[in-house]
């Protein structure tokens, strides 16, 4: 039988994953900031592409509200929407608040451990003021627990609920002061867990998220103000 060649489709597939991730990071991180234009004559250029891998990149990224498309205008860097930081933080809340429950009745030893051993690298993180590492040791401990609930519908939705949140949450780590505070949330779920008290594992995740969310509500109402001081006066 013969097989269609489906190379050119599949290399067109991992180039525009391999520029939907570097320009997300590049978000992400702050190199590119909101409102910054995005060009895609220029990502062609850098990436040594065709324009087409470039632009399915760029819906990829306006999906998830990281960009704005003006057509035939410019591509921009969109500001942290505050109604999106509630959007989706409320749903995660609730969803990793049942995902720490169930996880009490369902996890192994093997994942006890492996969950301790994160919290340990990501408490070590933060005291040494490396938010890099602590962003990943974060989304493994609660990648961890979400394992153990054994939902596939709920990881699903999960993880397309922390998509939205990835620039947000790399402002949040670069807080010292948040970075630590969220140590000792850890630690408040992670024995709730181990003593397999699901009712007060699934309060303490959903008081974190939700932690998680007032502060970074209140940090897009500082940065309005600072840029709007006349709108601040008028505030009550």
């Amino acid at each position: 039988m013969p097989i269609p060649s489906t190379n050119d489709q599949m290399k067109r597939q991992s180039t525009k994953d391999l520029i939907y991730q570097a320009v997300c990071n590049w978000i992400i991180c702050g190199d590119l900031t909101s409102g910054e234009k995005i060009n895609d004559m220029e990502l062609a250029k850098h990436f040594n592409v065709s324009r087409t891998p470039v632009r399915e990149a760029i819906q990829m990224l306006e999906i998830q509200k990281l960009v704005k498309v003006i057509p035939g205008k410019a591509t921009i860097v969109t500001e942290v929407d505050k109604k999106d930081i509630g959007d989706c933080y409320r749903p995660l809340a609730c969803i990793q608040g049942l995902a720490a429950e169930l996880a009490c009745s369902n996890i192994s030893e093997e994942q006890m451990e492996r969950l301790e051993q994160i919290h340990i690298q990501f408490s070590d993180a933060c005291k040494n003021n490396d938010p890099e590492k602590a962003i990943l040791c974060d989304s493994e401990f609660h990648s961890i627990i979400m394992d153990c609930a054994d939902n596939q519908y709920m990881e699903e939705f999960s993880q397309t609920m922390i998509l939205h949140i990835q620039r947000i949450k790399y402002h949040y780590f670069h807080s010292d002061r948040l970075r630590k505070t969220s140590v000792g949330h850890h630690e408040g779920i992670l024995k709730a867990i181990k003593a397999r008290d699901a009712e007060l594992a699934g309060s303490l995740m959903k008081s974190h998220w939700l932690y998680v969310m007032q502060r970074c509500l209140n940090d897009v109402l500082d940065k309005n103000d600072e840029a709007n001081p006349a709108e601040n006066l008028n505030r009550p």
